[in-house]
């Protein structure tokens, strides 16, 4: 152990068992509205991303920039743009930081390809599953996806919000072993370090605690004040799932280097058995479509043994769905216990629910929602 540092030997321990890394580098760090992209920040990550491809761990990048790298070529600076003119900069500026990146990895025999997603592509059970495949395919042929968000067709309504939160969304559904989130300040902070020269970086974060959203800049709603809230929003979206989360300094060649073996940026850590990537997908990124209402002893069974959901414990349905929907299962106080993939309409269900509610008790109750289909929080549930 390093004498004094046990969370260095936590990160080198996290970095021996690494095969898929996901790698996120925001606009502020690759770019600027004046300036353009950074090709020489774009042929360091590229190094990195080599040394890490001959330690035989794959990597996806999500890159922000786009719309900078548009900006820069329409010659608008940083005045404030209509929504068509932000789908138009990104698209100029989408074909510019393909090139910039086609151009680092061919000087090290690597090629990168291009993959746009909207929401759509992971709330949509068959999208998922289509992007994972495509993903999973150019890992397979040593290609280095880079994916950014559709911004040429997105609109204020229909976004991922930001690449921190994209970032989350790749990394489960590869099944990624880490995401590293590449920040223009080098990790979380006690305070403001532009303000405050007292502040201190904060090193190893065990769980995101009321205190550290509060240091990051995020509200009681849930909604942040900057940057750093997206991330650290985002940091602790992925370690529900087990997936540890990393927020380095970006703009210096050898980040990773620096954030594993000498302890540079901060992370956030979790100690969560990771999850399956159709258990994400369920938990996290499927649209609920209704939801189901608990006996106190289905939502004890349902806790304690892990089983399967029979139409026997169900009390009562909200909205309507169909078989294959993803729907919240709440105990009788309205606290969420899980969510699952139901394989009874809500039409459907209510036949049982009333024969349950006069008492029938019939040969077998068929099952609403397997265990293998379901994503069940640890603890109390969510309110």
């Amino acid at each position: 152990m390093t004498a004094g540092f046990p969370w260095l030997d936590r990160r080198k321990t996290l970095f021996q068992g690494i095969r898929t890394l996901v790698l996120k580098i925001g606009s502020t760090v690759l770019s600027s509205p004046e300036t353009g992209l950074d090709l020489r920040l774009q042929g360091a990550i590229a190094r990195q991303v080599f040394a890490l491809r001959e330690k035989g761990i794959r990597v996806i990048i999500v890159s922000s920039g786009a719309i900078a790298a548009g900006r820069m070529k329409l010659g608008v600076g940083k005045r404030p743009l209509s929504l068509a003119m932000k789908q138009a900069a990104a698209s100029i500026g989408q074909s510019r930081l393909m090139w910039g990146y086609e151009k680092a990895f061919a000087r090290h025999g690597m090629m990168v390809s291009q993959v746009l997603l909207t929401p759509n592509d992971v709330v949509d059970r068959k999208r998922f599953i289509n992007l994972e495949r495509t993903l999973e395919t150019l890992l397979s042929l040593d290609v280095v996806p880079v994916v950014n968000e559709n911004d040429s067709v997105a609109t204020e309504e229909i976004r991922f919000g930001d690449n921190d939160r994209l970032s989350a969304l790749v990394s489960g559904t590869v099944r990624a072993d880490f995401l590293m989130i590449l920040s223009d300040v080098d990790g979380l902070f006690t305070a403001d370090p532009g303000v405050d020269p007292g502040a201190s970086r904060i090193s190893h974060v065990e769980s995101v605690t009321p205190e550290i959203r509060k240091l990051a800049g995020i509200s009681r709603s849930g909604l942040g004040t900057g940057g750093m809230a997206s991330k650290v929003l985002t940091a602790e979206l992925a370690n529900q799932w087990g997936l540890p989360v990393g927020i380095v300094f970006g703009r210096r060649a050898g980040m990773l280097d620096r954030f594993f073996g000498k302890g540079e940026g901060t992370l956030f850590d979790s100690a969560v058995t990771p999850w399956p990537s159709k258990r994400v997908w369920i938990g996290f990124f499927a649209d609920p479509r209704g939801a189901i209402v608990l006996d106190p002893g289905a939502s004890s069974v349902l806790e304690k043994r892990k089983s399967s959901l029979l139409a026997g414990g169900v009390l009562d349905i909200e909205g309507t769905f169909l078989s294959g929907d993803v729907v919240r299962l709440l105990d009788a106080g309205g606290r969420e216990k899980a969510r699952g993939r139901v394989r009874l309409s809500a039409s459907e269900l209510s036949v049982w629910r009333d024969r349950r509610k006069r008492n029938e008790t019939p040969e077998s109750w068929p099952i609403v929602v397997h265990r293998n289909e379901m994503a069940l929080w640890e603890g109390a549930g969510r309110s």
